[in-house]
């Protein structure tokens, strides 16, 4: 293990050497090492063997796998009887090939982030988007269902976005980017269940976003403290709710615009809560404590 890794944070060739006690979970990345997912899933398993002994030798550690280790990766997880692996950048699309099957949300989100290891056999699923669904629900009363959306940013965050927002029937989808391609190449994946969407670019956003929309910044601009917010918050029309998938810093210059004008305002912890609690969920078969889960994500990042 590489000095400058935390102890519970393993690289591939810890994993070769790595014998899991009880039941084994863990978060694959690159990097992985700032990861608050391990703190976050042995509290709700805390909560678990409280309830129920048989959870009491289940263990959530994080591996550190360059993305051309990954299939190695995989192959050790399976072959040491892991039962499951959340996953994040840069693995959720180029784990698809190593599947052997693949939830129909996941597939229509184009990634994955969460693998179930069921005897010899590999399930993929994308726990992301009800994530999403969730702690929008949860910030701001209401979920996807029936809103006008604008999702801002064209990667992996934004397809797995509009992929909910589809499953959740919102009323309108607006896909906005920087370079309008990829945005309507979202657009295109989806073309024959979107029904009422379209690409525009991030200039475009205020004068198309319809009274009351719901604003989701899924790009990386707010993660650098010098970032500027991916559109002009000052022009939106009234009524809009802001939310950010970023979680750390808590306030993005997205955010303290928003907050300035006088929009609610969410982060993106409680996404990363309720898709830690859907994992968990599929890995367990049982309720999980999402309070338990974001506590310790909030004390995770205050120690920080």
């Amino acid at each position: 293990m590489s000095e400058n890794l935390p102890d519970d944070v393993f690289t591939l060739d810890a994993l070769r050497d790595f014998t899991p006690v009880g039941v084994q979970l863990g978060v694959v990345g690159w990097p992985v090492r700032h990861s608050i997912s391990p703190p976050m899933h042995r509290a709700a398993l805390k909560v678990l063997s409280t309830a129920s002994p048989r959870f009491s030798d289940w263990r959530y550690d994080a591996f550190e796998l360059q993305p051309e280790d990954l299939a190695e990766g995989v192959e050790l997880f399976r072959k040491k009887g892991f039962r499951g692996i959340n996953l994040t950048v840069p693995h959720k699309v180029e784990v698809l090939p190593l599947l052997d099957e693949i939830d129909p949300v996941a597939a229509k989100m184009g990634a994955v982030n969460t693998l179930f290891f069921k005897g010899s056999r590999l399930e993929g699923y994308n726990t992301d988007g009800y994530g999403l669904e969730n702690a929008v629900k949860e910030a701001f009363g209401q979920g996807l269902t029936g809103r006008d959306i604008v999702i801002l940013g064209a990667g992996g965050a934004s397809r797995a976005a509009v992929a909910q927002c589809i499953h959740s029937s919102a009323k309108s989808i607006l896909v906005a980017n920087r370079t309008l391609d990829k945005a309507q190449a979202i657009i295109d994946s989806q073309a024959d269940e979107l029904g009422r969407g379209s690409a525009i670019s991030m200039e475009e956003v205020p004068a198309a976003a319809a009274p009351g929309s719901l604003i989701i910044n899924a790009t990386s601009l707010g993660l650098s403290q010098n970032d500027p917010s991916p559109i002009s918050v000052d022009e939106l029309p009234e009524g809009c709710l802001l939310y950010d998938m970023i979680y750390n810093p808590a306030r993005t210059p997205f955010l303290e615009a928003g907050l300035l004008r006088g929009y609610p305002i969410a982060n993106g912890l409680g996404m990363l809560v309720h898709q830690g609690v859907r994992s968990l969920e599929i890995w367990t078969d049982e309720k999980v404590s999402a309070q338990a889960m974001r506590i310790a994500c909030e004390q995770a990042l205050a120690a920080r």
